[in-house]
C-alpha cells in the first residue's frame, strides 16, 4: 500500500490530473427506523417541533470533494483536492494526502471548524441533512491548481468558490462537470445559466433535475443545449435504483443500475458515481460507458456504511462493468 501511495503521489506531477473542487466535511450519520413521510404533519399552521429517535449514529469523514477524491484514488486516478479544512481537520487532511491525493492546493484554517453535515436516513432511504459550512465559507479565496489537468469538477461548495473555480476552469480551457447538488437553491437564474454555459457536463439527481427545470423554466432536453460544446457534452441525471438518464444534444437514453447485494447506506453514492464517471472520461470512454462506471461505483458504495469505507480497484470495477453490461 505504501508503494502504491508513493506511485500515485509521484504520478500527480507526471500525468494530467483531475481537479476536484467542493466541500470537505465531517458527516454525522443517523438512522431513523421509520419513514419521514409517516411522521410529518399533514398540515402546518404553527411552530414546528419535529423529533426523530435514531438509535444508530456514526461519525465519518465526508464532503463532496473529499469523497470524490477518495473514490478516484481507489480507481488509481491522479486527482487534486481543492477544499478547505478547519482546525479540527489536520488528521483528515493527512489521511487524504497519504492516499496519494494532491492536497497542495487545499488549505487548513486555524480560526474555524471543518464543515459538518448531520445526515438522517429513514428506512426508505430518504434523507434529511443539516449543514454547517465552517471552513468551506473560505474556499472562494483559493484558486484552482496550476498542475496539468485533464478534467475538473465543480461540486457543492461556497457560492464564491463555485463561481470562481468554474470561471478559472473555463479560462484555462479545462472541460469540467458542474455538479450543483444541494447548493443549487442558492444560485439565481442568471448564475445557473452562467455556470451551465461554462460547463461541459451537468450532473443532477432526480430532485435537482426537477428544481433546475423550475428555475430555468425548461426541461432537461432543452437545457442540454446550453452546455459548452465539447464532444460528449451531456446532462447526466442519477435515478437511484433506476440507474441514470443521459441527455445529449442529439438524443436521450437510459443506463440501468447495477443492483447491490444489500443496500446499507446511500450517503456518498452520488460522489462515488461522479468519480466513476470522471474515471471513464479519463480512460477515454464514451458517455454511455462512463455512466456505467458511475453506476458501478454507486453500487459498490451503497453496500457499505459511510462515504469512505468501501474498497474496489480499477481492474475490479472494469470487470464489474463488463459482467453487468455485456
Amino acid at each position: 500500500m505504501d508503494l502504491r501511495r508513493t506511485i500515485l503521489q509521484i504520478g500527480v506531477y507526471m500525468k494530467k490530473i483531475i481537479q476536484v473542487s467542493g466541500s470537505v466535511a465531517f458527516d454525522t450519520i443517523l438512522k431513523f427506523e421509520g419513514l419521514f413521510s409517516e411522521n410529518l404533519p399533514s398540515t402546518i399552521s404553527g411552530p414546528i417541533g419535529l423529533s426523530f429517535f435514531c438509535p444508530e449514529m456514526k461519525k465519518e469523514p465526508g464532503g463532496c470533494a473529499a469523497n470524490i477524491c477518495y473514490n478516484l484514488s481507489l480507481l488509481e486516478q491522479n486527482c487534486s483536492l481543492l477544499g478547505s479544512f478547519g482546525k479540527d481537520g489536520e488528521t483528515y487532511f493527512n489521511e487524504l494526502k497519504n492516499r496519494g491525493i494532491d492536497t497542495s492546493f487545499s488549505k487548513l484554517h486555524e480560526d474555524c471548524f471543518t464543515a459538518q453535515a448531520v445526515i438522517t436516513t429513514d428506512s426508505g432511504g430518504d434523507q434529511i441533512t443539516s449543514f454547517h459550512p465552517g471552513a468551506m465559507s473560505l474556499s472562494g479565496k483559493m484558486g484552482i491548481s496550476n498542475l496539468e489537468t485533464s478534467y475538473g469538477i465543480v461540486s457543492p461548495n461556497s457560492y464564491d468558490a463555485m463561481l470562481r473555480h468554474a470561471t478559472e476552469f473555463e479560462e484555462r480551457h479545462i472541460p469540467f462537470i458542474f455538479d450543483p447538488g444541494q447548493a443549487l437553491p442558492m444560485f439565481e437564474k442568471k448564475d445557473v445559466l452562467r455556470l451551465i454555459h461554462m460547463a461541459s457536463w451537468l450532473t443532477l439527481n432526480e430532485y435537482e433535475g426537477e428544481l433546475l427545470s423550475q428555475i430555468l423554466e425548461q426541461d432537461l432536453n432543452s437545457i442540454v443545449n446550453k452546455l459548452n460544446a465539447v464532444k460528449g457534452s451531456a446532462i447526466i441525471q442519477t435515478l437511484g435504483e433506476n440507474g441514470a438518464r443521459v441527455f445529449t444534444k442529439d438524443e436521450a437514453f437510459s443506463v440501468n443500475a447495477i443492483q447491490p447485494i444489500k443496500e446499507n447506506d446511500p450517503t456518498g453514492c452520488g460522489d462515488a458515481f461522479r468519480a466513476g464517471l470522471l474515471c471513464g472520461f479519463n480512460l477515454k470512454h464514451n458517455i454511455q460507458k462512463s455512466v456505467m462506471f458511475g453506476n458501478a461505483m454507486g453500487c459498490v458504495k451503497v453496500e457499505k456504511d459511510g462515504a469512505q469505507n468501501h474498497r474496489i480497484s480499477l481492474r475490479e470495477l472494469q470487470k464489474m462493468v463488463e459482467k453487468n453490461y455485456t
